[in-house]
């Protein structure tokens, strides 16, 4: 990136007289002219927009609508085509002709920006005229910016645009969508692009409330809404070519046939490739942990020997919740099998978790076997950690965040659906897997359970399964150090 502003910026109009006077054809004419792809198939020639990309930029230039909205599935450069229409509105639509950029968070609305600001970089005629900043464009001859903002509503408040991008519509919050949409009316000319792929929650999300408004009023110019979806054909098998080209009008060109067929069920689960490469609603966004028969074809009925290096993971409360402790070996392809369960009796409500005795478990684990790491939560367990940790025990704290666990239960579950990793068939361990859900967020699947009924099955076992893979495995594969030789001298 070209840092700061440019000393001197060229303040002469663009080299640029189209005689149409339809804007979509304007556009065309201008990606030929000034924009070159900023990365992926095609990098570094010129944008040449596809017929059904032109359709998109129809709705958005020429239909005179205000908010567009747009549902495709993953893989179809939605980032670049609204980047693409974002310079060009930026540099032909005038004075003060700000584009504004907003999606689920700064990072995810800094895609539309970066593919922009490359695509100023490469032509000569553009980054002549524009400064290039951090996270903002600027014109100065008209005194037009685009600009990344950051993803609060209170930063959208007194907003002033001509072209408002609000990638990842699916899954957006709805009031910075709202304040966004609420800030038209300045200009004669604005118009509000969401864009994106639906969302894990199918009952409240942008993009499917526009969809669903624009199909009960089609009278309503103000809104247009287009989608390329395989919608209608739910019925049909997961692999189905006719629903993968209805709803990728990119495949075979710039989206390659073999990813999609690379990412198949099990791989994914079944609900989330529909949705998100097919734009299907499938009902289920929350599902088993694993696909049926997985778990019970992982099975050895092999316990762990004494003397072999494992991992112990630690989950639980001190009360309402079970407490676990789960044993995995030290490997790439790790086994696992209970050390201990406590659970709450039925009835007793004045029951705790006996401390005492999962620090005695433990410590007489570490006698048992050549455990090298003892991973928990800190949450509600510091105080338990801190007396291991003073016993010279290999205490290492596994926190909750969702960076953290959306990673181990990715690769946990890819490792069981691969069969990388076995279990002694414990029925305490394969109830909890079974009861196990994930969810999917914006930064993908994580563990979870299926309620927060005090009353939903248990799952702390798998919880467990999760850290003590992701460490187990860690372990395999860290080489250890090599000790420097020593020299003495007498």
């Amino acid at each position: 990136m070209k840092a700061g502003p440019k000393s001197a910026v060229d303040d002469s109009p663009l080299p640029f007289k189209p005689r149409s006077k339809v804007e979509s054809e304007k556009f065309e004419k201008f990606a030929h002219k000034f924009i070159k792809t900023p990365k992926g198939t095609g990098a570094g020639k010129p944008l040449k927009p596809r017929p059904w990309q032109m359709e998109i930029v129809r709705d958005i230039l020429d239909s005179g609508a205000r908010t567009v909205g747009l549902m495709l599935p993953r893989g179809s450069a939605k980032t670049t085509l609204s980047a693409a229409v974002g310079v060009f509105v930026m540099t032909t639509w005038g004075e003060a002709a700000n584009v504004v950029v907003f999606a689920v968070d700064e990072r995810q609305a800094g895609l539309a920006f970066n593919a922009a600001r490359r695509m100023v970089e490469l032509s000569e005629e553009l980054s002549s005229r524009i400064q290039i900043f951090k996270d903002r464009m600027y014109m100065p001859s008209t005194d037009s910016s685009f600009q990344v903002m950051p993803a609060s509503a209170a930063s959208a408040e007194g907003l002033d645009y001509v072209l408002a991008i609000v990638d990842e519509a699916g899954v957006v919050n709805r009031d910075l969508f709202e304040v966004v949409q609420l800030a038209q009316g300045k200009r004669q000319r604005s118009v509000l692009v969401a864009i994106g792929t639906p969302g894990p929650n199918l009952d409240d999300q942008v993009l499917l409330s526009l969809r669903e408004y624009a199909a009960d009023h089609p009278e309503d110019k103000s809104l247009r809404f287009r989608e390329f979806s395989a919608a209608g054909f739910e019925h049909h098998p997961v692999d189905c070519k006719h629903c993968w080209e209805l709803a990728n009008p990119a495949l075979d060109d710039f989206l390659h046939r073999d990813a999609l067929q690379a990412l198949q069920p099990p791989k994914t689960r079944e609900a989330t490739f529909r949705r998100a490469r097919l734009c299907q609603l499938a009902s289920e966004t929350e599902g088993g942990f694993l696909p049926p028969g997985v778990w019970e074809s992982l099975n050895t009925g092999e316990l762990i020997d004494d003397g072999t290096e494992v991992v112990i993971a630690l989950d639980g409360s001190f009360s309402e919740d079970t407490t676990a402790l789960l044993l995995g070996t030290v490997s790439t392809e790790p086994h696992f099998h209970t050390l201990a369960v406590w659970e709450k009796p039925k009835g007793d409500d004045g029951w705790r978790v006996p401390v005492e005795e999962v620090e005695d478990t433990i410590r007489a684990a570490c006698k048992q076997f050549q455990v090298v790491e003892i991973i928990a939560d800190p949450f509600r367990w510091t105080r338990t950690l801190q007396v291991l940790q003073s016993e010279s025990l290999p205490v290492v704290e596994f926190p909750h965040s969702p960076t953290r666990l959306t990673a181990a239960t990715g690769d946990v579950y890819s490792a069981a659906v691969a069969g990388k990793l076995t279990h002694s068939g414990e029925p305490k361990l394969a109830a909890h897997v079974a009861a196990a859900v994930v969810t999917e967020g914006d930064r993908g699947m994580r563990l979870a359970k299926a309620s927060r009924s005090r009353q939903a099955r248990k799952i702390d076992l798998a919880a467990c399964l999760v850290m003590a893979h992701s460490r187990a495995t860690w372990r395999a594969t860290k080489k250890p150090k090599r000790r420097r030789a020593r020299s003495f001298r007498r």
